[in-house]
């Protein structure tokens, strides 16, 4: 990797100052929490689950206005069972077991709010014991002093008890941008806000891409003869990130520029050009030209008895039969 390249990130971001927007998911998780209610936090892979749930952990104690708060972030990821859950998170409240009721006897004495983000929930869910301890985790925070937060991968399991979903799906514009300026925060090296939306564009605003790409962009700016767009675009391909490979109108060369994503994964093609569209508009036909000198003819006629004015009213008609496709086109 070049030194000095700050966008080195391939991970859950867990530096405070390096963490930006959710602004949204993070009022509504806080909300929910507020209220008595579980999160379940719902995503494909590097969509910023993990930076979400540690930055929640870090900063809940503020948001929840509970100095006392105890937060901890655990990483179900290779966990064998829930036994082992509630024994890690019963002997880091100072009571050793590993029974649920040990868990329950543990936040009672400690006296305090207890904040528990598990991260990584796919994995027990898959092997069958997750849903059991989500849904025993999510009963204890009724009625203890417990909020819990869970993040898992692709859609939300069906439980018994009720979680308040949450998706993250692409990040905001302005949210692209300023995570970008959080990690160029005293760098001599800037962005320009054209290369920050062809950023956005090829990394379709999902967060490890966008990684990618700003770490190819500030390459560079230190090597102007490397092409950041081709380095970015031959990574994505070649190692796409498990699970959420990017959008294929990315790599449709030059049409990549034409790529607008309300979410990630969700794209249009090229865009419509501005303005109403216009439809062609025939001229009219023999048969619309001898109607409209019939109808005026008649209705000059029948009031003043004249044929003379009847035919006058007639040529009109006709002509103005004739040249009202091409007055409209104008």
């Amino acid at each position: 990797m070049q030194p000095g390249n700050p966008f080195t990130e391939r991970g859950r971001i867990t530096d405070p100052s390096r963490f930006a927007g959710r602004w949204s998911e993070l009022s509504l998780l806080f909300e929910r929490l507020e209220a008595g209610r579980p999160v379940l936090v719902a995503g494909s892979p590097g969509i910023g689950k993990s930076s979400l749930l540690t930055h929640v952990t870090q900063a809940a104690a503020v948001n929840l206005e509970m100095p006392d708060l105890r937060a901890y972030y655990l990483d179900l990821r290779g966990a064998e069972s829930a036994a082992e859950i509630y024994r890690t998170v019963a002997t880091a409240l100072g009571q050793p077991g590993d029974t649920l009721a040990v868990l329950e006897l543990a936040l009672l004495e400690a006296g305090t709010p207890v904040l528990l983000c598990l991260d990584n929930a796919q994995g027990p869910l898959a092997e069958g014991w997750g849903a059991a301890l989500l849904e025993a985790l999510a009963r204890v925070a009724r009625g203890a002093d417990l909020f819990l937060v869970v993040a898992t991968e692709g859609p939300p399991p069906p439980l018994s008890e009720p979680f308040a979903i949450i998706r993250l799906g692409a990040l905001a514009q302005t949210e692209v941008r300023l995570l970008v300026e959080t990690y160029l925060d005293d760098d001599q090296i800037a962005f320009t806000p054209a290369e920050l939306r062809q950023l956005i564009e090829l990394s379709a605003a999902h967060p490890a891409y966008v990684q990618r790409a700003a770490y190819h962009l500030y390459r560079s700016k230190l090597d102007p003869s490397l092409d950041w767009r081709a380095a970015y675009l031959a990574e994505a391909r070649e190692r796409p990130i498990p699970g959420a490979p990017l959008p294929p109108a990315i790599f449709e060369g030059r049409r990549q520029d034409h790529v607008a994503q309300s979410s990630y994964g969700e794209v249009s093609g090229e865009k419509s050009p501005s303005g109403p569209i216009q439809l062609p508009l025939p001229d009219a036909a023999p048969i619309q030209i001898l109607l409209a000198a019939l109808i005026l003819a008649l209705l000059a006629y029948l009031p003043s008895g004249s044929l003379l004015l009847a035919l006058a009213a007639a040529i009109v008609g006709a002509v103005a039969a004739a040249l009202w496709p091409r007055l409209r086109r104008r």
